[in-house]
């Protein structure tokens, strides 16, 4: 499993990125409900990162769900702060 290197969250767009690896975009992916949840990709096909774009529970659940079919480990606590 791969720890991501950086969790960047902006509260106000309630939106995430979790980096896996750094590198070249080559392709972002739509992962579930219209880009609400995607994948950033090299040229290889490597994960480099995940974006969530939101923070309800049915849209982490899939953005947790892929991370973990991908040998991605995805942060525990990812959301608007309590």
């Amino acid at each position: 499993m791969i720890h991501p290197i950086d969790v960047e969250i902006d509260h106000e767009a309630d939106a995430g990125y979790i980096k896996y690896s750094r590198g070249e975009v080559a392709e972002t992916i739509e992962v579930w409900k219209e880009g609400a949840v995607a994948a950033d990709v090299d040229s290889s096909g490597n994960i480099l990162g995940i974006e969530v774009l939101g923070f309800d529970e049915e849209l982490l659940s899939r953005a947790r769900a892929f991370a973990s079919e991908n040998d991605l480990i995805f942060p525990e606590r990812l959301g608007s702060p309590d």
